[in-house]
């Protein structure tokens, strides 16, 4: 592609992206972004460069996004959607209606930045969701409160589980581009995983499905383990 062409596609796809946000919901005229790309400071490259976050609000819930990890390639020739994913996180924590610049320091943003920042580091995560169907992680150092987090400051989450509302992928301008959910696990459940592994996850896939929460990371629930 040269450079105009990809400068197209680049436009297509944050349009895209937008269009596919407000048929979910309201979203935020803003976009949260850094003043210094943590690209330039050894953090991870995103594919152009851009690094963003969305919200987006629902009436009963409340959506922080990626907005950047399916950019296409600024170094590669033929039409592509980056990673070919993006993460999102949906709460129904009432504190987060409001300008999503006051929202940095949130823990459901905070899981969102992490997790898109492994997202960027890894590559090949869009591969591996449709190998295993869903992954985890764990981080330290997110302000989630117990029983979230475990005695060590452990938080784990849950990628991949999919929503009602919300499609698992959509048709990007260049190819299609997966939506991976983050849900927010109680400490016996990310206990549960390490435990058990691959058969752990799809366990705790199905008892989030009995249970009726789904992807949904809210602190108004109890352990399914």
């Amino acid at each position: 592609m040269d450079k105009n062409q990809n400068n197209d596609l680049f436009n297509q796809t944050i349009d895209a992206r937008d269009g596919f946000w407000k048929k979910i919901g309201t979203v935020d005229p803003y976009v949260l972004t850094h003043l210094i790309n943590p690209a330039f400071m050894g953090g991870p490259k995103w594919p152009a460069m851009r690094q963003a976050f969305v919200k987006v609000e629902t009436p009963n819930s409340v959506i922080l996004a990626s907005d950047g990890l399916s950019d296409p390639f600024d170094d590669v020739e033929e039409p592509n959607q980056g990673f070919s994913l993006e993460c999102y996180l949906e709460s129904d924590d009432p504190t987060l209606r409001k300008s999503i610049a006051d929202l940095d320091q949130t823990w459901q943003f905070q899981l969102v930045y992490e997790v898109a920042q492994n997202f960027a580091q890894h590559g090949g995560v869009k591969e591996l969701l449709e190998l295993y169907g869903v992954l985890s992680m764990e981080f330290s150092f997110i302000d989630v409160p117990e029983p979230f987090s475990d005695e060590e400051g452990r938080v784990g989450v849950l990628l991949g589980l999919e929503s009602d509302q919300i499609p698992t992928s959509f048709m990007g301008p260049a190819s299609d581009i997966r939506w991976v959910s983050i849900k927010v696990l109680t400490s016996q459940e990310l206990h549960y995983i390490l435990q058990h592994g691959a058969d752990g996850r799809k366990k705790l896939a199905e008892l989030f499905r009995e249970q009726g929460t789904h992807h949904l990371s809210t602190l108004n629930r109890k352990s399914v383990v």
